[in-house]
């Protein structure tokens, strides 16, 4: 981090002050006159910390999953992301529909893979934020927290495991 911002008030009073007029209740008084500046300045370091924090937070998996469990999992970290599963659909039309698909026995090494729609990934979702029961959230503040940073366009689900 920059140190351009690092200002030690009390040093720099004791610094710019002649040395014969070095006295502590000199001293003392200069300090009390810079406390609110000292004050303005804490608040502005502070202020700075979070905005670089905040840009430091990226769409990309690994920061997302960051921000999450500095947010609510700072001892565990136990929340993390993962990918939508999307299996191919296959599909057994109905006699009338005359699109017949064969069913193969084991023997003929054509196996056939059945899945429910929860499985085939019918669901418009890309990832999944997975929180760990034990963690206390609110879902809607989650929610804003994770739709500032995502990408445009990528949907979401919070499941608790």
């Amino acid at each position: 981090m920059s140190s351009i911002f690092d200002i030690d008030y009390h040093k720099l009073i004791r610094l710019m002050m002649p040395p014969r007029l070095r006295k502590v209740l000199h001293i003392s008084w200069l300090q009390a006159i810079t406390y609110p500046v000292n004050i303005l300045y804490q608040q502005f370091r502070r202020n700075r910390d979070a905005n670089l924090y905040r840009l430091s937070i990226t769409p990309q998996v690994v920061y997302m999953e960051k921000l999450l469990n500095d947010r609510y999992d700072l001892a565990d970290r136990g929340i993390r992301i993962v990918d939508a599963v999307s299996n191919e659909v296959t599909l057994i039309y109905q006699e009338e529909e005359s699109k017949p698909k064969f069913l193969y026995t084991e023997t003929e090494a054509q196996p056939i893979y059945l899945f429910t729609e929860a499985e085939i990934g019918n669901e418009p979702v890309d990832f999944y934020v997975l929180v760990p029961a034990t963690i206390t959230f609110n879902e809607n503040e989650m929610s804003a927290l994770i739709d500032t940073y995502k990408l445009a366009g990528m949907a979401y689900k919070i499941q608790r495991v």
